[in-house]
């Protein structure tokens, strides 16, 4: 973390005030696209004002931190795509060759209609407990309903669900344990109906010991467990994400069982050419066919979930889904 000025220096790159200056300048003429890696309920303006500028969008997750906000990016998002461009969110996890196989899998129908999907996500507590940590951690601003692990991570894993098995919220039922020293949710659990009677059960565990582990000396990343049950059969896909030797997808059914060795997430390194979804991104600006993973209709599913989870919890009753 470097203060504006030294980052300025260090990538050789012009400063502005705020976006709508950059957009007034020489250099937005002949930029392609716009990585909005601002706070969570800045998204939706900055999102609006890029889409505004017809300039391709890759925006950091969540989409946002409202449903009403999340539907107009949704609404913009399909005027860009209309001019050939891209609205693309940072749920990196999608993009992975395992994401990919395991929705060609399901759309295949090797493991039938989907019943049911249990995932969970642990990573450690200090990260939600360090005060000066305000974007993960205040308890809410703006328009978010609340803060802490479901908008900082649970949305990685219902945007891979979402994905994958292309199912729709319907309700939800959630319970949350908050930080006594942040107020930010540490445990959530969730149970969430859909459309076709499918259930999906959530947890997010903010339970290992030690500080975060991106970037840092730490062998061990964040846990994760993704289980999809249906008619015929199962899908089971997880460990650990700081090690692609930890885990693999595997796809049991009646007369089908394949195996795809390693566990790839979110994908951290800092080594290479970025992130899958980035080095997409990067592709989708320079003109090349691209499979969005993530587009703005998968982050609205994610937002409607977790704004719903957050709303139940406070009322302790179930939650239906915004329309």
């Amino acid at each position: 973390m470097k203060p504006t000025k030294e980052l300025a220096e260090m990538y050789e790159v012009p400063v502005f005030q705020d976006f709508a200056e950059f957009l007034r300048s020489s250099l937005a003429q002949r930029t392609d696209g716009v990585i909005i890696s601002s706070t969570h309920t800045t998204h939706c303006s900055l999102g609006l004002q890029a889409a505004e500028a017809k300039l391709h969008i890759f925006m950091e997750k969540p989409m946002t931190t409202s449903s009403i906000e999340a539907r107009k990016l949704l609404c913009a998002a399909k005027d860009l795509k209309s001019l050939g461009k891209v609205f693309m969110v940072n749920h990196s996890a999608n993009f992975t060759n395992q994401a990919l196989r395991a929705r060609e899998i399901l759309r295949a129908g090797k493991i039938g209609e989907v019943e049911h999907v249990t995932c969970h996500m642990i990573r450690e507590r200090e990260f939600f407990e360090d005060l000066q940590n305000q974007l993960w951690v205040c308890s809410s601003e703006g328009s978010a309903a609340g803060n802490g692990f479901a908008w900082g991570q649970s949305c990685h894993t219902l945007a891979w669900v979402y994905f994958v098995t292309g199912l729709i919220p319907q309700s939800v039922f959630c319970k949350m344990v908050y930080s006594k020293k942040t107020g930010a949710d540490i445990f959530t659990s969730a149970i969430i109906e859909c459309t076709n009677g499918a259930t999906i059960t959530c947890q997010g565990l903010a339970g290992l010991p030690g500080g975060n582990s991106v970037g840092s000396a730490s062998a061990t990343g964040k846990l994760i467990e993704n289980k999809i049950f249906g008619s015929k059969g199962c899908l089971l896909y997880s460990g650990d994400d700081a090690d692609p030797g930890s885990g693999q997808l595997e796809v049991c059914s009646d007369g089908f069982h394949e195996v795809m060795p390693g566990f790839y997430f979110e994908n951290t390194t800092k080594e290479g050419f970025g992130p899958e979804s980035l080095r997409c991104f990067g592709d989708a600006c320079r003109g090349k066919t691209i499979t969005n993973c993530s587009d703005a209709y998968v982050s609205l599913q994610v937002v409607l979930t977790i704004e719903a989870m957050y709303e139940s919890a406070k009322s302790g009753s179930v939650q239906k889904i915004r329309e």
